[in-house]
């Protein structure tokens, strides 16, 4: 069954989420259904209250993509205790620029596994020390 909308949610340490989401919007345009939250910004709470924020504004449905910045850190850890058991959330941790927007362009009718898995593979190979590969151009 294709879920009625794909919904996003970006949780950052500090202002990643909105340094990012500002990326966006600059390249790929203004997008719909995707949720900030940036931790730690004023005060150290926790970020259950805007979690649960996001995770009310999904219908029955819905899929949503939650991107964190760091494996193991506290973003991520938070958000997996708070939608552990929702087969509609999907975690994706140190996610990249190119990542998210292939995430974001992805047809809602290809499954959201397959759409995260293929990122996750493409993302990799942006990631690259291009020093290096310059040197080795030109040593051709």
């Amino acid at each position: 069954m294709e879920p009625t909308a794909r919904k996003f949610l970006i949780a950052t340490h500090g202002h990643f989420a909105s340094g990012i989401r500002s990326s966006l919007d600059i390249i790929i345009g203004q997008t719909e259904n995707v949720f900030l939250i940036e931790a730690y910004v004023n005060e150290n709470k926790g970020i259950e209250d805007e979690v649960e924020t996001v995770l009310s504004a999904l219908d029955k449905d819905d899929e949503l993509i939650v991107l964190t910045d760091l494996l193991g850190g506290s973003i991520t850890n938070q958000v997996v205790r708070f939608t552990q058991g929702r087969s509609n959330v999907h975690i994706v941790s140190g996610f990249n620029l190119a990542l998210l927007i292939e995430v974001l362009m992805a047809d809602v009718s290809t499954p959201v596994v397959e759409v995260i898995e293929s990122a996750i593979t493409n993302a990799r190979e942006q990631v690259a020390y291009v020093t290096k590969l310059m040197a080795a151009s030109s040593e051709d």
